[in-house]
């Protein structure tokens, strides 16, 4: 395994150098890394905290327990990535490209993840109090068993995504895209979902204590509680 200095330096060089490379348990920590090409590179357990990693490329990449506490990876792009049990509190992500990115057991506290391409993708077990998801598409993801409170994801496309028994306690919604969304036993206590499009959402069992439904479109709504 190269040094730190070694691999900045040789980045420095070739922002392409360790493109499908192993860099498994690397200290990046801080680090520069604008633009970089990580393309399928093994990073997993590595540590990324306070990295700047702004338009990079680390598509396909194994992000697997990682850290990347309070990292910045504004617009950069991580389709079919795997960030599983990941540390990603209060990392940005803001215009990020992550379609079908794996975000499994992840922490995302407080994480920015606004106006980001974030369809299809799996966020199962996360921890994501507080995360950001302002404008961003999510449609068909998986968020179950998550815990979202505080979260905000307020004019989010969240069409046909899947929220089974997760924690939205005080989640912003306001006119997000729920259509044939899967509210299936989530709790909504308190959460704001004002003008949010809620048509053909399955809300069984769903917790609607104190929940703001103020025009929100409830047209076909199945199993809505009383």
């Amino acid at each position: 395994m190269p040094t730190r200095d070694e691999i900045l330096a040789k980045l420095a060089e070739d922002k392409h150098a360790y493109c499908s490379a192993n860099l498994s348990g690397v200290d990046l920590s801080g680090a520069t890394l604008i633009d970089v090409d990580f393309f399928d590179t093994d990073l997993t357990n590595a540590n990324l905290d306070g990295a700047i990693l702004d338009a990079a490329c680390l598509d396909a990449a194994n992000l697997e327990g990682a850290s990347l506490k309070k990292a910045s990876l504004k617009k950069t792009k991580l389709e079919e990535a795997k960030l599983i049990k990941t540390d990603l509190t209060e990392a940005d992500f803001h215009e990020a490209v992550l379609p079908d990115v794996v975000l499994d057991d992840s922490i995302i506290i407080n994480t920015i993840f606004t106006k980001c391409d974030m369809g299809n993708g799996s966020l199962y077990e996360v921890k994501g109090a507080g995360s950001k998801f302002n404008g961003s598409k999510l449609s068909l993801a998986s968020l179950d068993y998550s815990d979202f409170s505080g979260a905000d994801f307020t004019f989010c496309n969240l069409q046909f995504a899947s929220f089974r028994e997760a924690n939205l306690t005080g989640a912003i919604m306001t006119k997000a895209l729920l259509k044939e969304a899967r509210l299936i036993k989530t709790n909504l206590k308190g959460a704001d979902l004002s003008g949010a499009i809620l048509e053909g959402a399955d809300m069984k069992d769903a917790i609607l204590v104190n929940t703001n439904l103020v025009g929100a479109n409830m047209k076909g709504v199945k199993n809505k509680p009383p």
